[in-house]
């Protein structure tokens, strides 16, 4: 069958606006742009989505038509052993890009592992984006340099450290990348929003290991349990030395840190190399 493409103005509150040598798709109610230069146009006027977790968001092997910038909320990569038994492979955080064409081996998934916000990006315009762009072109490749360097760790961590020592580096570093609220104390409060089952297959361990050892370590006064879902943490640095992260916490919580910052200047539109103008 013929498929006929519809002038922007035959669909119902949508019309093309001309910023300068800007054009872009807007729909009543929501704010739209990726200035990535002087010509660029959204993929499509769906492009903002917001997902519950444990929603499919790539699928390895297949292929896709969009990217996928990740607005807010944290996705995993998964995968399933011959046994059954789910891996999680790596951990995706706001600011980050995925679904490149072959990014991710047959078998592999991506999902949303909190209620997250995302903007697909149709693959094409993406790619023409990144070729006319030097800012995004760089920040794509430290980009996969951080995700290098997380994955060396874990994969270093499984076979050196014992479980304890792989939760208490995890709690520390989610200080970097989940919402934590410093005391004047010094010490702060983690909310843990990733589901424990996840960070167990993470870590490779049991939600009944991370269950012992979270009261273990309120048993030593290095944490305190507010609630299952939120510990104030007594002495980061002691969680820090305990999970053997001492020379990679800095370096790995500053790329955490610098991409939550980047984010903010990509989301507002602040700058004109920014990806993403999805706003509410």
């Amino acid at each position: 069958m013929e498929q006929r493409f519809m002038e922007p103005r035959e669909v119902t509150n949508r019309h093309v606006v001309q910023i300068d040598d800007r054009a872009c798709r807007k729909i009543s109610g929501m704010g739209c742009g990726l200035p990535l230069g002087k010509t660029t146009v959204c993929s499509d006027a769906r492009h903002r989505e917001d997902r519950g977790p444990d929603s499919e968001v790539v699928w390895g092997g297949a292929s896709s038509h969009d990217v996928w910038l990740i607005r807010w909320g944290i996705l995993r990569l998964q995968r399933h052993a011959y046994d059954g038994r789910r891996q999680i492979l790596s951990l995706f955080f706001p600011g980050e890009i995925v679904g490149f064409d072959g990014e991710f081996r047959e078998g592999a998934t991506v999902e949303t592992a909190t209620q997250s916000g995302l903007c697909r990006i149709d693959r094409r315009w993406f790619d023409r984006m990144v070729d006319q762009n030097d800012v995004l072109r760089a920040e794509l490749f430290r980009q996969k340099q951080d995700q290098l360097d997380r994955l060396h760790w874990l994969t270093w961590s499984l076979g050196a450290l014992k479980s304890e020592e792989r939760l208490c580096a995890f709690f520390a570093l989610s200080s970097k990348f989940m919402p934590y609220q410093p005391l004047p104390d010094g010490t702060g409060i983690l909310s843990l929003h990733l589901a424990r089952k996840d960070i167990a297959d993470l870590l490779g361990t049991t939600v009944e290991s991370i269950s012992r050892i979270v009261h273990k370590l309120a048993d030593t006064g290095i944490i305190e349990i507010r609630d299952p879902a939120h510990f104030r943490f007594l002495d980061l640095p002691g969680l820090i030395a305990k999970g053997k992260i001492d020379g990679h916490f800095d370096r790995m919580a500053f790329s955490l840190a610098r991409r939550r910052g980047l984010l903010e200047g990509l989301i507002t539109g602040g700058t004109e190399n920014s990806i993403c103008f999805c706003g509410r």
